[in-house]
C-alpha cells in the first residue's frame, strides 16, 4: 500500500511529545509506595501475588494486527474519531506506519505504530477532565495484580508477549514486548524509541 507522508507540524510535534516518553527515565513524585499491604503480607507468607493474563491491546484492537484491520476497527469504534487516510502517516526511511487520531470523551488522542506492517505500539492519551490516574491504577491492580515495575512516572504490567504501561500525567501504552526487544537489540541501545522519534521531529523542520 502506498501512502503519502503527512508532515504537519502538529502531527510531528505530537508524535515526539507523546512517543518520546515511552521508555524515558523516571520523574519523582510523592506516591512511590503504591504496593498494597495485603500483597506484601501475602508475599511475606510465601503466597506470591497471582499473575493474571494481560490484554494484547485496547478493546478489539490488538497488537500484531495489520494496518487495514486496525483502520476498519477504528472506523466502527465510538471511542475514536478516525478520519481515514488523513490520520495515517509513514516514516520514509523504514516504512513504519503511524495512525494518529483524536479520541472521544474519555480519550483525548491515540497513536497506533506499525513495524513490518504489524501493530506493535498503542498509545492512549486520556482526557484528564473526565478520568484520573488513580482510578485506572486501582482498576489495574484489581484486574492484573501488582505491577512488575513501578516508579514515580509509570507502572508496568508485563508478560512474555506484552508490556502495558500506565504513565503520568495520564497515558496508557500497549507494547509488543518481542518486537520492542528486537528493536533494542538491532539498535544496540536502550533508547530505541526516543532515538526514532527524535530523528522524526528534527527532520520535520
Amino acid at each position: 500500500m502506498e501512502m503519502n507522508l503527512i508532515t504537519s507540524g502538529r502531527t510531528c510535534a505530537a508524535i515526539f511529545a507523546f512517543l518520546l516518553i515511552v521508555f524515558t527515565g523516571p520523574f519523582m513524585w510523592a506516591q512511590s509506595g503504591l504496593s498494597s499491604e495485603a500483597s506484601r503480607q501475602d508475599e511475606a507468607a510465601g503466597n506470591p501475588t497471582e499473575v493474571r493474563a494481560l490484554p494484547l491491546g485496547y478493546g478489539d484492537i490488538e497488537l500484531g494486527m495489520d494496518l487495514e484491520t486496525v483502520q476498519d476497527l477504528l472506523k466502527s469504534n465510538p471511542n475514536f474519531s478516525y478520519r481515514g487516510e488523513p490520520d495515517v502517516s509513514m516514516r520514509p526511511l523504514d516504512k513504519q506506519e503511524l495512525i494518529d487520531c483524536d479520541g472521544v470523551f474519555f480519550i483525548d488522542r491515540a497513536f497506533f505504530q506499525f513495524e513490518d506492517e504489524k501493530l506493535f505500539l498503542i498509545i492512549i492519551v486520556m482526557d484528564q477532565e473526565y478520568i484520573d490516574h488513580y482510578s485506572i491504577y486501582t482498576s489495574f491492580l484489581e484486574k492484573y495484580g501488582e505491577p512488575a515495575f513501578l516508579n514515580p512516572s509509570k507502572a508496568n504490567w508485563e508478560n512474555e508477549n506484552v508490556i502495558i504501561s500506565l504513565e503520568r500525567p495520564l497515558s496508557l501504552k500497549y507494547i509488543d514486548k518481542k518486537v520492542f526487544e528486537r528493536l533494542q537489540t538491532e539498535s544496540e541501545a536502550k533508547s530505541t524509541m526516543e532515538t526514532i522519534f527524535r530523528e522524526d521531529f528534527i527532520n520535520s523542520f
